[in-house]
């Protein structure tokens, strides 16, 4: 008779947190498909697995040498091995009470020896095992070998950690972030599925500001925690965090709305004790449904936008209502006047922050970064304009303006004995454009201007629409002697086996990155494993927002080559970062 494996006594606690994990299923993971082919080598045996025990099953989140993605749970030796702390080995299942009729064992892949380490985070929950099979019995594992199952079982465990607050989880609530939120969404819309998309907005942020002033901010995430754990009772889905006071939704299409709201209003009915404090909360949700044939981009800022109404007038839902949309009028307004900016020349100009050398501050060239003055609105962020330019056929002019002036800029420089590498920004369009790269070919000869002296800088973004063309065109690039840096890394889910495929040439550590270095040491263990990894791939790696000396040393030691922040200079017109660099040479 087949023993079946038992639950853990923190079942529950355990299970909410694997429940978190189930949004990176089949998302394959370069690190971890490393690990199971070092275990495999290591201990010689053809099959090692890493894998999550759910609640009636295991899936493998990498594998080598084992067809199936997934597994029941009752037929799972890891579920065995997350009852305790250490080392679970069977050497011959055959032998074994537990195993001996297991049909993994009596069937394929005909497991004989099992050894599994498990999987354990920080506050004694198992989530699975890092484990090596064998389809012939096996003596027991050496105390060295059983010491090196564990070493690579909490590389695995280090991984998952950073996964999960690195990209895909909001720090403070625990909870799946807004990147998820909308990669989830966009997932949906992918497999052409309806989808009903809440947002609930649960307090006014100078609501949630007055509460951090008078109480603090323990209070506030305490408030935040007594919200989110009503919320999740309401639907057995996962639930985001979409923003500071905003939680989210992926429902079925044929969900109820008016139950729904019914439901979240009951919830809500009593206050929320927070250190004997009661705090009333009424929350408003925005609701917005999402068609498999809608090519809405902008449905997060739609809905949030009904949310937002839903509570400030008090009713319990709303959709969106574009009368109502101030953001929309300013984004049309921006648009409209940002078409008669490109073909002016007094709206749109060019600054220049400076790039050096972290080991002993030699300049070695400069970003040039768009800048917008409306005649009425006075100064535009590039990052309000930017977004919604990129939404419209204004990319590709605005991108010509920057190229033209950059690449001429850069010429003047060159005829005046300057050897600088002169980088700026591309988007998505730009670079799978072949004609948009004709056009920066023959600039660069129109002008007699080096390849070598400019470098054009994407996100790893720009590559998810059109990967084909866009790697062919940064090839051609590339080939001519174009710099080639990928902007932004570190941001979301960095991909990293990007690093490997793309003809870049140069990394740029996100500022998101560089900015916790000094008190954080799970982002200084981030960074130092990008550093060392993009070395090994001949990658240059550039640090952003590199703000004081401490930092400029510490990313030194890291293996960083250049540095590019306040530390060394703001951004500032040619004329001045001439005059900038005359002082800084003559000091």
């Amino acid at each position: 008779m087949r023993i079946l494996p038992p639950s853990a006594l923190n079942e529950s606690e355990r299970q909410a947190l694997v429940y978190r994990l189930r949004c990176f299923e089949g998302i394959e993971d370069p690190i971890f498909e490393q690990v199971v082919s070092l275990s495999a080598r290591y201990f010689n045996l053809p099959i090692a697995l890493i894998s999550i025990v759910d609640d009636n099953r295991q899936w493998f989140w990498a594998r080598t040498g084992l067809k199936a993605s997934e597994t029941p749970r009752g037929d799972s030796f890891c579920a065995f091995a997350i009852l305790g702390q250490d080392l679970f080995e069977i050497c011959d299942a055959t032998l074994d009470k537990c195993f001996k009729d297991n049909p993994l064992v009596t069937g394929e892949p005909g497991i004989r020896y099992y050894a599994g380490f498990p999987l354990v985070t920080q506050s004694g929950l198992a989530l699975g095992s890092l484990c090596v099979i064998d389809t012939r019995p096996r003596p027991p594992m050496s105390e060295s070998e059983r010491a090196m199952l564990k070493s690579f079982a909490a590389m695995v465990m280090t991984r998952i950690e950073e996964l999960r607050h690195s990209n895909y989880i909001d720090a403070a609530s625990g909870l799946l972030n807004r990147l998820r939120f909308e990669q989830d969404v966009q997932a949906h819309r992918q497999r052409q599925q309806n989808t009903l998309v809440v947002a609930a907005d649960v307090v006014a942020p100078s609501f949630l500001n007055r509460i951090v002033k008078v109480l603090g901010y323990p209070f506030s995430n305490q408030l935040l925690q007594g919200i989110k754990q009503r919320l999740e009772a309401l639907h057995d889905v996962p639930m985001y965090k979409i923003s500071l006071t905003r939680f989210g939704l992926i429902l079925p299409a044929q969900t109820d709305i008016e139950q729904l709201a019914a439901a979240v209003a009951r919830q809500f009915e009593h206050p929320i004790d927070c250190d004997g404090i009661p705090i009333q909360i009424s929350p408003g949700l925005g609701v917005f449904h999402l068609k498999a044939d809608d090519s809405n981009d902008d449905w997060l800022r739609l809905l949030v936008s009904s949310a937002d109404h839903a509570r400030e007038h008090g009713e319990s839902w709303n959709q969106y209502d574009p009368l109502l949309d101030a953001t929309q009028q300013r984004a049309f307004l921006l648009l409209t006047a940002l078409s008669t900016a490109v073909h002016s020349e007094n709206q749109l100009h060019l600054e220049y922050q400076p790039k050096a050398k972290l080991a002993n501050g030699q300049i070695t060239g400069a970003e040039a970064l768009l800048r917008w003055r409306h005649p009425t609105l006075g100064a535009v962020s590039p990052a309000e304009f930017i977004p919604l330019a990129e939404k419209t056929a204004l990319m590709r002019p605005l991108s010509l303006w920057v190229a033209r002036h950059v690449i001429a800029q850069a010429a003047l420089w060159w005829q005046q004995g300057r050897a600088w590498k002169v980088s700026f920004n591309l988007c998505a369009a730009d670079v799978e454009d072949d004609q948009f790269v004709d056009q920066l070919i023959d600039l660069l000869q129109t002008h007699s201007l080096p390849a070598a002296a400019i470098e054009l800088e994407f996100t790893e973004s720009a590559l998810m629409t059109r990967p084909e063309d866009a790697r062919r065109n940064l090839l051609r690039l590339r080939e001519l002697g174009v710099g080639l840096a990928i902007d932004d890394f570190g941001t979301g889910y960095s991909n990293w086996i990007y690093l490997r495929d793309l003809p870049a040439n140069c990394l740029k550590l996100d500022r998101s990155l560089t900015a916790n270095l000094l008190h954080d040491s799970r982002t200084l263990s981030v960074v130092q494993a990008i550093a060392q990894l993009a070395k090994q791939l001949g990658y240059h790696v550039v640090a952003e927002g590199v703000e004081t000396a401490e930092l400029q040393a510490l990313l030194a030691s890291l293996g960083c080559d250049e540095m590019q922040g306040y530390h060394l200079a703001k951004p500032m017109p040619p004329a001045r970062l001439i005059e900038w660099l005359a002082s800084r040479q003559e000091a």
